[in-house]
């Protein structure tokens, strides 16, 4: 069995129903990963991101914090599902194991984006002086 930080070792011939199996058993690691990633970008939205503005201003609305994480896992699932498909649309009788390794890099930094801009924010207005209104 695959340490949960490694990367999947390659794989004999299967079928299509074993290339979707094999996505499904990773399926739990993704959302490990993009789960992680996206709690930290949350912390740094609501900390980061509040020191950026001035009193009174949301850096992000609070209903999107509460509800936009859940949203966004539900969607990030249903991409992650695509990639099996695609996977098995075009079947070469091995799972595609670069493609999920790009779609996991793709999806954390796809993730980690609101969390950067929000620190981005915060610097700038340290280096200025001036909160965002």
């Amino acid at each position: 069995m695959e340490g949960l930080l490694d990367w999947p070792a390659e794989e004999s011939l299967c079928t299509r129903r074993q290339v979707v199996r094999w996505w499904e058993s990773r399926r739990f690691r993704y959302n490990l990963y993009v789960g992680s990633v996206g709690l930290v970008t949350w912390v740094l939205v609501l900390i980061a991101g509040s020191a950026a503005v001035k009193p009174g201003v949301d850096f992000v609305e609070p209903l999107a914090m509460i509800i936009g994480p859940l949203v966004y896992g539900f969607f990030a699932n249903v991409c992650y599902s695509f990639g099996w498909l695609v996977d098995t649309v075009f079947f070469r009788g091995v799972p595609g194991i670069r493609l999920y390794k790009s779609g996991v890099l793709f999806s954390v930094a796809i993730t980690a984006i609101p969390g950067l801009w929000a620190v981005l924010a915060w610097l700038m207005t340290v280096i200025t002086g001036q909160k965002l209104d």
